[in-house]
């Protein structure tokens, strides 16, 4: 092969290494962020609701209050509240501090044809004694991010439960 040649195969390469490039840039990547943190007392998420809008949701391990609150986007103030006492969704023994674990994650849900609907995320709630988890919805309507009607007072949907362990430990 000679020197032309080889110039030809390397502009060929550095055109389609551009083409890739240019392809990819082009296509927005979407990314969809979750956090969550927590303590012995209380854990703390984001979850996603719909396009550009989230809930940030709180459980209570002392009082068992899973509370959300999402923000208005004209004010910047939260317009939402969800709440919603997770304990009679588990089997806490009397006496027994129950301990939780919280984390959000992505749901499609596709049975809703309306605007009244679940959110695109979905919170889920373990207790370690017991074992069990438990998958919460989020109310969420299209329309509440255009609105300006003032706050809403909602509740979490407990969604399915299931276990997470199959043996019983004695303490």
């Amino acid at each position: 092969m000679g020197k032309r040649a080889n110039g030809l195969v390397s502009v060929a390469f550095a055109g389609l290494v551009a083409a890739l490039v240019a392809s990819s840039i082009r296509q927005p990547l979407l990314l969809h962020g979750m956090t969550a943190v927590g303590s012995e007392r209380k854990n703390l998420v984001t979850v996603p609701l719909d396009a550009g809008m989230e809930a940030v949701v709180a459980l209570d391990h002392v009082t068992a209050e899973l509370t959300g609150y999402v923000l208005d986007r004209f004010t910047g103030k939260f317009f939402i509240q969800y709440r919603y006492n997770v304990a009679k969704d588990f089997p806490i023994r009397p006496g027994k501090q129950p301990r939780f674990l919280m984390v959000s994650g992505l749901a499609d849900f596709r049975q809703f044809s309306s605007n009244e609907r679940l959110a695109d995320g979905v919170v889920y709630v373990s207790e370690e004694n017991s074992g069990q988890v438990v998958a919460y919805g989020i109310p969420w309507n299209t329309q509440f991010r255009a609105s300006t009607t003032g706050s809403q007072q909602l509740q979490f949907l407990p969604l399915d439960y299931a276990k997470t362990r199959f043996t019983n430990i004695r303490d």
